[in-house]
């Protein structure tokens, strides 16, 4: 993760991912194409760094299985109700969790996902200009996905 200084202005995308080489997939992608990254393991540790700087994050990706007693989907339900501003993309691998189990305002993309359409889905979240994108437009994952 880059170093941020208070005048830094690009937005802020939390990624909340319990697998270390997705959520660092994830983090690489969004980093190179001009946003401010910040890592979370758990949902716990997600509404920990919301409740601190929730003014900054513009957006949380998050996986829906994320271990501890919250999981994505009452994740993105909190996030709605407590900071409504703050945009939330859920993903998953696993086929049992569907769009249809979405109770709240957030968008469900499956893994595995591609980069292209969580670049442009974070960017018209953060309200950045289609433009403004840099890097790749691809990227893969050990696993099959990110």
């Amino acid at each position: 993760m880059s170093a941020v200084t208070s005048s830094d202005v690009r937005p802020v995308i939390l990624v909340v991912e319990d697998e270390p080489d997705e959520r660092f997939l994830a983090a690489e992608l969004l980093e190179e194409t001009g946003f401010r990254v910040i890592e979370a393991e758990t949902a716990e540790r997600a509404l920990a760094i919301l409740n601190d700087r929730a003014d900054e994050v513009s957006v949380v990706f998050s996986d829906v299985r994320t271990p501890g007693p919250i999981g994505g989907f009452e994740l993105a339900r909190i996030i709605g109700v407590t900071w409504p501003r703050v945009r939330v993309l859920l993903t998953s691998g696993d086929a049992g969790d569907q769009p249809s189990d979405l109770r709240v305002s957030a968008t469900f993309i499956p893994k595995p996902w591609r980069a292209a359409d969580i670049l442009a889905w974070v960017e018209e979240a953060a309200g950045r200009p289609d433009g403004a994108r840099r890097g790749p437009d691809v990227i893969g994952s050990p696993a099959g996905g990110a």
